[in-house]
């Protein structure tokens, strides 16, 4: 594989990676506050107001672990491209004298 052709899935990989872990954030910001709507009204009714914060803590501690596991699994997909890439450019190395 030529050089230039690494070079350009390399650069791919680094988009596609920014790509994925901003439309993470993206939809993590509006998932959490979508989800205090229904909190934040709850939460006024003073009998049931521990009760309600004692959920959403779970909810946004779940979505957030759920969030995570996207990015961690993006970021280990990103490590495994690009050590494939460099494994192919090592192919191409002409061999040494």
């Amino acid at each position: 594989m030529e050089d230039a052709t690494l070079h350009q899935l390399r650069g791919l990989k680094d988009l596609v990676q920014d790509a994925v872990e901003a439309g993470v954030t993206q939809t993590e910001r509006m998932h959490i506050a979508i989800a205090r709507y229904p909190y934040a009204v709850l939460a006024r009714l003073t009998p049931i107001a521990a009760p309600v914060r004692g959920v959403e803590f779970v909810q946004t501690t779940i979505t957030g672990s759920v969030y995570w596991t996207i990015r961690l699994a993006t970021r280990a997909t990103a490590v495994t491209a690009a050590r494939v890439l460099d494994h192919l450019a090592a192919a191409n190395m002409p061999p040494e004298a």
